[in-house]
């Protein structure tokens, strides 16, 4: 791969449902920069939307399904590895 070219991973509407269902756990499990209920309420407003994008796209249920098992797997180990310092993991249960 050169410089110039472009890599780009195809995104569908179901990633980016589970993509914000996954930072909605992590913001709730982390209220470290937040109070517990400024937490929480960030938690419920990113899952609002995050029903908003399932909703507007039609998500395939068996999609979402899939799309939330390999989340499972793989999203919040390496998010929550790479996005939090070594002081926040403690509080991760």
């Amino acid at each position: 791969m050169t410089m110039t070219e472009k890599r780009s991973i195809a995104n569908s509407p179901a990633q980016a449902v589970v993509f914000l269902e996954t930072l909605a756990a992590i913001v709730e499990k982390s209220p470290v920069a937040y109070s517990a209920s400024a937490a929480e309420d960030l938690a419920a407003h990113i899952r609002g939307v995050a029903a908003a994008v399932n909703a507007e796209a039609h998500v395939n249920p068996a999609v979402l399904d899939t799309t939330r098992q390999y989340a499972a797997l793989d999203w919040h180990t390496e998010a929550i590895a790479v996005l939090f310092a070594a002081e926040h993991r403690p509080t991760f249960h």
